[in-house]
């Protein structure tokens, strides 16, 4: 098991958790055409994610144009993960919940943070990320946070995608080859 964020190009990890509304989410039986939007965030005791579920409700349809589902994942039970929907504004998106913390660090290279002391924080946790996935659960994507600050802008992933779907833009960061001699000549020059 590696605490490594998954490589673009490659396949994304399993994803099949209870959303509190929709029913089962499977990675494999629920993306859209184009691809799913895996929005991973830290959970009801988090104001930024309480906003940024907000923003993603009023961009569903914008996702859904481009043929791309969208889901939000956090480690939450169900009574929280019910909470959050609540207090975001949420109706219709897909919010799974049950997460678990080893799922979020070795599959899908999340930070885990423990709580402030004197906070609603969770003993444990994961921090936010987002992963673009295209059809046949390859990564295009991947933004992970280790704080709960500096979170892409849904406008940016929405052009990005856009501008994938676009250009046929192939995933970047796949390079997977040896950098001896690049280091070498670096420490020498």
């Amino acid at each position: 098991m590696s605490e490594q964020i998954p490589i673009p190009g490659e396949t994304a990890p399993a994803l099949k958790l209870e959303t509190i509304a929709n029913g089962t989410f499977d990675l494999d039986d629920d993306a859209g055409e184009k691809g799913t939007l895996v929005v991973f965030y830290r959970g009801l005791h988090c104001p930024i994610c309480a906003k940024q579920l907000t923003e993603l409700e009023q961009k569903l349809d914008q996702f859904g144009e481009l043929g791309v589902n969208v889901v939000a994942v956090s480690a939450d039970d169900s009574d929280k993960a019910k909470e959050m929907a609540r207090k975001a504004g949420v109706e219709n998106l897909p919010i799974a919940h049950g997460l678990s913390l080893p799922a979020a660090r070795f599959d899908w290279g999340l930070f885990i943070s423990e709580a402030r002391p004197d906070s609603a924080e969770p003993a444990l946790f994961s921090e936010p990320g987002i992963f673009y996935i295209t059809p046949g659960r390859k990564i295009y994507g991947a933004w992970v946070q280790s704080t709960p600050f500096a979170r892409p802008q849904l406008d940016d992933l929405i052009g990005m995608i856009r501008f994938q779907q676009d250009k046929d833009y192939p995933p970047r960061g796949t390079y997977r080859g040896g950098l001896e001699a690049e280091d070498q000549a670096r420490k020498s020059g």
